[in-house]
C-alpha cells in the first residue's frame, strides 16, 4: 500500500509538469529489452536530434538524451527485473529565469510491458499509473425491490458504478382473485428485475473477471437472496459471491459506504479490514489509557524523531505525508499505514488530528 502510494505521489508530481515543444523525454524500458539495444537506440536518437529545426527544442532533446545515455552507460547495469523508467525534462522558467532540470529514474513495483520513447510537452506515465491501482476488486451489489446500486471497492476506495430504479408496482390491499392476479403480476415484474440485475452484472464484470476478488451482495437480505436464486448471474461470477448476504438500510451511494464496513468483516484479506484492525487496536489502547500510543501532529512527530514510533497511522490526504516523513519512517524502521479518507476509521483518525501512532516505549 505504501509503495503504491509513494509511486502515485511521484507520478502526480511528474504529470503536473508542463513543458514547451519536446522539452520532456519519457523512456520506459521493460525487463525483456536488452540494455545494449536500448543504448544503441538512444545513441541513434541523439544523432538524429540534428534534424530538429528549433534550436531550443533541439538543445532540450539532446540534453535529455545525453543525460539518459550517461546513466545507461556509466553504470553498465542490466535492466532491473521490473524494468526502469526515465523522466528527463527541461522546465523553462517564466520571465527568463533559470530553467529547472527534471531528472527522475523510477523502478516500478511490477514489470513494465511496453518500451516507450516519447519527447513532448509532458511526461507519459500511463502504464506506471495503472500500477498504483489495486489489482484486486471487490464488487458490492445492493438490492431492494426495484432498486439496485453497484459499487467497486478497490483497496480502500469506493466507486459508484450504477444506481438504478426499476419500476415494480406496490402491494395491493384488495382481496380475492384480484389480489392474486395483482401479486402474480408483481412477482413477474420482480423476476424481470432480478434478471435485469443479473444481465447488468454479467455485462459489467465478465470482461474483468480475473481481477475480481469477491462479489458481496446485500441490501434487503430477502430480496438479495431471491436475486441470487433467480437472477441468472453467470456461473463464473456466482463462484465469487461471498456466502454472507449483508443487511444495508440504504440502497444508494451512502449505502455503499455502510456496506464497506460490513464487507471488510467478511473479507479479511482486504486493505480496509487491515486498516480497521489497526484502528480498533489503537482505540482499545486509547480507552485503556495506555502510554504506548499517542496522537496529534506535534506529539506523533516528536515521538517519530525520537525513534519511538512502532506504527504510524496517517490520512492519505494529509499535508504532512511528505518525502521527508517517508524518509524518517524508513530510518527508524517504522511501519506506516496510510488511511483512506473515505472510511469510518479514516474519519475517526481525522477527528484526532489526522495522525496517530503506537509506540515502542
Amino acid at each position: 500500500m505504501v509503495d503504491r502510494y509513494q509511486l502515485k505521489r511521484k507520478l502526480a508530481e511528474l504529470k503536473a509538469y508542463k513543458g514547451r515543444q519536446s522539452s520532456f523525454t519519457t523512456l520506459t524500458i521493460p525487463p525483456t529489452k536488452a540494455l545494449a539495444d536500448v543504448i544503441s537506440f538512444v545513441r541513434a536518437e541523439l544523432a538524429g536530434c540534428e534534424n530538429i529545426k528549433s534550436r531550443v527544442n533541439r538543445r532540450n532533446v539532446a540534453d535529455n538524451l545525453t543525460a539518459i545515455l550517461s546513466e545507461l552507460t556509466k553504470r553498465q547495469f542490466s535492466v532491473p527485473p521490473n524494468g526502469i523508467a526515465f523522466f528527463y525534462g527541461i522546465q523553462e522558467a517564466e520571465g527568463g529565469g533559470t530553467a529547472h532540470e527534471i531528472r527522475e529514474i523510477l523502478v516500478p513495483p511490477a514489470p513494465l510491458t511496453q518500451f516507450v520513447y516519447i519527447c513532448g510537452r509532458e511526461f507519459v506515465v500511463d502504464e506506471l499509473l495503472a500500477m498504483t491501482q489495486p489489482k484486486s476488486l471487490i464488487v458490492i451489489v445492493l438490492i431492494e425491490g426495484g432498486k439496485v446500486t453497484i459499487g467497486y471497492l478497490r483497496g480502500k476506495h469506493m466507486e459508484l458504478v450504477r444506481d438504478e430504479d426499476y419500476y415494480i408496482i406496490g402491494k395491493t390491499r384488495a382481496g380475492g382473485q384480484s389480489a392474486r392476479r395483482y401479486e402474480h403480476i408483481r412477482d413477474g415484474l420482480m423476476l424481470d428485475f432480478f434478471k435485469h440485475v443479473g444481465r447488468l452484472l454479467n455485462e459489467l464484470l465478465l470482461p474483468n473477471i480475473t481481477n475480481i476478488d469477491a462479489i458481496v451482495v446485500g441490501g434487503n437480505t430477502i430480496r438479495a437472496q431471491e436475486f441470487l436464486e433467480k437472477g441468472e448471474l453467470d456461473y463464473r461470477l456466482r463462484q465469487k459471491v461471498a456466502e454472507t448476504v449483508i443487511s444495508v438500510s440504504q440502497i444508494d451511494e451512502l449505502g455503499l459506504y455502510e456496506a464497506m464496513k460490513e464487507a471488510s468483516r467478511i473479507l479479511r484479506e482486504t486493505e480496509i479490514y487491515a486498516e480497521r484492525q489497526a484502528w480498533d487496536s489503537f482505540l482499545e489502547n486509547l480507552m485503556k489509557g495506555s502510554s504506548t500510543i499517542t496522537y496529534g501532529k506535534n506529539e506523533v512527530l516528536e515521538a517519530l524523531k525520537a525513534g519511538r514510533v512502532q506504527k504510524l497511522l496517517i490520512l492519505e490526504d494529509s499535508p504532512d505525508l511528505t518525502d521527508n516523513l517517508m524518509q524518517e519512517v524508513s530510518n527508524f524502521g517504522t511501519e506506516l499505514m496510510v488511511f483512506s479518507s473515505q472510511t469510518e476509521s479514516g474519519a475517526q483518525l481525522r477527528g484526532l488530528g489526522g495522525m496517530a501512532a503506537t509506540l515502542r516505549w
